[in-house]
């Protein structure tokens, strides 16, 4: 049986994102999140720009859960528009209804990171939780559990990646094009 949670590489590495703040497999946190999240205990899921919440609940009751990352402002996003309208591959993928496996590299020359990356101290790389939960720690099972389903979630719709960090999710299509004109028009040479 394939794993629900994470069957693309861009809702992979969303959860995954977790061991930023010190999540690592083998750990009961996982287990039981991932128990949770297979039993439908992920109620109210939410994918906002900067926030994925939800409620989970357990036998010790119903907690509310939260996974933040800070998200670009328009003007950023306007310049990752551009790289990523100057690159074909990433063009066509996004085209395709698909996140391309280098738009990290093609971002990062506007400055971006769409995804999380381990071992990386960028301020926009930085993910908190809260839970209220008894767990103190900054990731819990129910942490765990929203993470997975919200992974699933952007399988079926990785637009809500770019939502997530508060990027375009309508007329991807016109944005890349406009982005693309305005690139070429800035490089026209002044008569």
């Amino acid at each position: 049986m394939s794993d629900p949670y994470g069957k693309t590489w861009w809702g992979r590495k969303w959860w995954r994102a977790l061991e930023t703040i010190g999540l690592n497999y083998p750990d009961q946190r996982i287990v039981k999140g991932r128990a949770l999240a297979g039993h439908g205990a992920v109620e109210g899921l939410s994918i906002e720009p900067g926030v994925v919440s939800g409620r989970v609940a357990d036998t010790n009751g119903t907690f509310e859960a939260a996974v933040r990352i800070p998200v670009y402002d328009a003007s950023t996003w306007t310049e990752g528009m551009t790289a990523l309208s100057l690159s074909p591959s990433c063009v066509a993928a996004l085209l395709a209804g698909r996140l391309p496996k280098r738009i990290d590299d093609v971002l990062a020359g506007a400055g971006m990171r769409l995804l999380p990356k381990k071992y990386v101290a960028e301020p926009y790389n930085r993910i908190t939780t809260s839970c209220d939960c008894a767990d103190d720690r900054e990731v819990c099972a129910h942490i765990m559990a929203v993470s997975l389903v919200s992974a699933a979630r952007m399988d079926d719709d990785p637009w809500l990646v770019l939502l997530l960090r508060g990027g375009p999710t309508r007329d991807l299509a016109g944005r890349l094009r406009a982005a693309r004109v305005a690139s070429m028009d800035a490089a026209q040479p002044v008569a």
